[in-house]
């Protein structure tokens, strides 16, 4: 038994080392993460002042509502007048006292007369004025009086005509717009002007060129749609005559013998079509039938 029990205690002592010796290996091993399912991003959460990347957010863009009854803006360019032009207000209802000022506004601006203008014509002057929102419609001539309209049958004279201008629009759209949209009506052009023509008809519609100037007599082309299609009225200009060849003349005397006149006298312009009317044209306002 003596000697039993020394072997036991070193053996026990062996195995306790052994055993200290083990745990401190073990415990000297890293020991792995653990990862979790979710995993929460750095910083703050989304919309409390962190910026999220991912599908872009569709935002409604902003319409800006359309005017049932917009207003349409006419300036007299001879009186430097202005008129707002409305035909209904707000709730669908015609504007009181629309036609009178119109006829005011479109009256003579040579004489001042007043004179009952075609409702039909300011209806169709406030289409071009929706068609071109925005645009401010410069009137040249309205109603024109029988004493300064030379042309007997000018649609001027009874209120039916109205010659003017869109603002920032060129006048061969303004042309080609008129004849489009509206029915028997009479549109005239004026290359060498600036101004378009409109009048309202009761029967069918009808276009003319006319290549003459401010102050100047009548130049109707005889084929205007065919001057349309070459080009011809917008490069056609027509050869003036110098007002002191006469005066010359006059002063000169009489060439006698072999002293023979020029060899070429000036070219007399162009005489408007048959059954087309001329007038002459006096200033801005009076360029049309």
């Amino acid at each position: 038994m003596s000697t039993r029990r020394p072997l036991f205690l070193a053996a026990a002592l062996v195995f306790w080392a052994w055993s200290a010796k083990a745990e401190s290996k073990v415990g000297a091993r890293p020991v792995p993460a653990t990862r979790s399912k979710t995993t929460s991003p750095v910083g703050p959460p989304p919309g409390r002042g962190r910026t999220t990347v991912g599908k872009p957010t569709h935002v409604a863009a902003t319409r800006t509502p359309r005017v049932r009854n917009p207003t349409v803006e006419l300036f007299q360019v001879n009186r430097k007048e202005t008129l707002i032009l409305r035909l209904k207000d707000d709730k669908g209802r015609p504007v009181k006292g629309l036609q009178r000022r119109f006829d005011q506004f479109s009256r003579c601006h040579y004489t001042n007369v007043v004179h009952p203008m075609n409702p039909r014509l300011v209806k169709m002057l406030y289409e071009v004025g929706k068609h071109w929102p925005g645009k401010r419609i410069e009137v040249f001539s309205g109603y024109r009086h029988p004493n300064v309209a030379k042309n007997p049958h000018s649609p001027h004279m009874q209120g039916l005509a109205c010659d003017f201008r869109v603002n920032g629009i060129a006048n061969t759209e303004l042309r080609d717009y008129l004849r489009k949209t509206f029915e028997r009506v009479g549109v005239g052009y004026y290359p060498n002007s600036s101004f378009v023509h409109l009048d309202a008809r009761k029967d069918r519609s009808a276009f003319w060129i006319d290549y003459s100037g401010p102050g100047e007599r009548a130049m109707y082309s005889a084929a205007p749609d065919e001057d349309l299609k070459s080009g011809r009225s917008e490069r056609f200009k027509p050869e003036k005559i110098d007002p002191s060849w006469a005066t010359q003349d006059e002063e000169k005397e009489e060439p006698t013998g072999s002293e023979a006149a020029p060899s070429e006298a000036p070219r007399v312009p162009e005489q408007s079509p048959s059954g087309g009317g001329t007038e002459d044209r006096a200033g801005s306002g009076a360029g049309s039938p």
